[in-house]
């Protein structure tokens, strides 16, 4: 299931969706503050972030727009009791995906973080299958553009073997192996890197 980091500053709401994330099979980072959370964006890879916007400090819009200048794209779910709709329409300017006001039940959670999830993995699969179709036409480039896409939305295991093939494609076998061995750090039994690699280090 997915990684989840919430931030908010209330500790009963933090724990709350803890529990009906937990439940639901997630693995689940809190967080009180938009600075500690900064922190934990750059330190750790998640594939969803909940996001109060008033937070004591830096807020939730200004998290997001920070993230947004260091190159971190983060599917982002808002939950937040504010009504009005000027800070929401800024938060999603920054990046924030959707918006789930509080009071909220376990269910609407539970429906918001799943079309997140699935809406990023369907846009994963999406320019995975592109990167195939252009490097089949010799559109090498375009397809190493692409690679990098694919590597901000999940740089798992198959982004790094995918952009391990576009690179020896462009020739650069020692950024291909280099990405190879980071695919099996991140995943010791992936089959296709595991053969690719294989290669290398017959040669």
């Amino acid at each position: 299931m997915a990684n989840i980091l919430v931030v908010d500053d209330e500790r009963n709401v933090r724990n709350l969706i803890r529990k009906i994330l937990e439940e639901n099979g997630h693995t689940v980072t809190t967080i009180a503050t938009g600075e500690e959370a900064l922190v934990e964006v750059r330190r750790s890879k998640f594939d969803l972030l909940i996001l109060d916007l008033k937070l004591p400090g830096m807020s939730g819009t200004e998290l997001l727009k920070r993230m947004r200048q260091e190159g971190m794209e983060l599917p982002t779910l808002i939950v937040s009791a504010i009504t009005t709709a000027a800070p929401v329409v800024e938060a999603m300017k920054q990046g924030a995906s959707d918006y789930l006001s509080k009071p909220f039940s376990a269910q609407d959670l539970l429906r918001k973080v799943g079309e997140l999830l699935s809406a990023e993995q369907l846009s994963f699969e999406r320019l995975a299958r592109l990167i195939e179709e252009k490097l089949e036409q010799g559109k090498l480039v375009v397809a190493e553009k692409l690679a990098r896409e694919l590597f901000m939305i999940r740089p798992d295991a198959e982004a790094n073997f995918i952009y391990a093939t576009v690179m020896e494609r462009l020739g650069n076998k020692e950024l291909a192996y280099k990405h190879l061995k980071a695919a099996l750090a991140l995943d010791p039994e992936h089959r296709r890197a595991l053969k690719e690699i294989a290669k290398y280090e017959e040669s």
